[in-house]
């Protein structure tokens, strides 16, 4: 791992180019950063897209491996110097990667369907943003667009309500698969009996909430981040729905 995040983990701070001590916070750690470097690295990925920079840690991360690959990476965050001072970009310059990050400074609603056009295609995204489940949704909708087949999307903080509901919708359309998922919360967390006779009653549909239904836990989207690889293009129905 790069010294920089090494140093960082370590620490929980780093010094700008300023001469500026930048103590860290919310950000991915050590074991999400070698996860996400893990399926970079085991699936030879070239092109990844992040939206969300901040500190620039798990950026940084991404950045490494994918350069290790051949490379480039490319970052979408409205509030990299207005609200994280810039230290992200600090970060990345420092560790020697600044030819090899495209960094685009507006809201990603603005420059996916800019990337769209422009026929750009990704094999790896790492979505660590919002935690709104309707800006989430139109993030996924153009990076489900722009990804490769056999691509992977991670979503980060899938404990947040609103993105939890999210992954229930998206695990269960039929050209996406849970690839793996990191920081797993109750892994036994399997439907008992008397929740198995409850579902063979009639109208459980209509009148049981869907987590009881069908679980995180049989989804496969109980952790904290979720990796979800595309297996097909988009061949639903027009009037495809599933409860979630």
């Amino acid at each position: 791992m790069n010294k920089f995040l090494e140093n960082i983990f370590a620490t929980k701070k780093f010094t700008n180019s300023k001469n500026q001590i930048i103590d860290i916070h919310s950000e991915t750690n050590r074991g999400q950063c070698e996860y996400l470097q893990n399926i970079i690295k085991k699936n030879n990925f070239k092109s990844s897209i992040e939206i969300g920079f901040a500190y620039g840690i798990s950026t940084l991360a991404i950045t490494e491996e994918i350069v290790n690959n051949g490379g480039q990476h490319l970052v979408i965050d409205k509030f990299q110097n207005t609200g994280w001072g810039g230290n992200g970009i600090d970060l990345i310059n420092q560790a020697g990667y600044s030819g090899k990050v495209a960094f685009y400074e507006e809201f990603c609603y603005v420059v996916l369907p800019t990337l769209l056009e422009k026929g750009m295609k990704f094999d790896f995204a790492y979505i660590d943003s919002t935690k709104q489940f309707d800006w989430l949704l139109v993030d996924f909708f153009y990076l489900d667009k722009i990804l490769d087949l056999n691509g992977i999307i991670v979503f980060d903080d899938v404990d947040f309500p609103g993105i939890r509901k999210l992954l229930r919708y998206i695990s269960q359309f039929p050209n996406y698969k849970i690839y793996s998922q990191f920081a797993l919360y109750h892994p036994k967390e399997k439907p008992d009996k008397l929740n198995k006779l409850i579902r063979l009653l009639p109208y459980t549909d209509k009148l049981l909430k869907e987590e009881i239904i069908k679980t995180d836990f049989e989804l496969g989207i109980n952790s904290r981040a979720v990796a979800l690889q595309k297996t097909d293009n988009d061949t639903r129905n027009w009037d495809w729905h599933v409860n979630f």
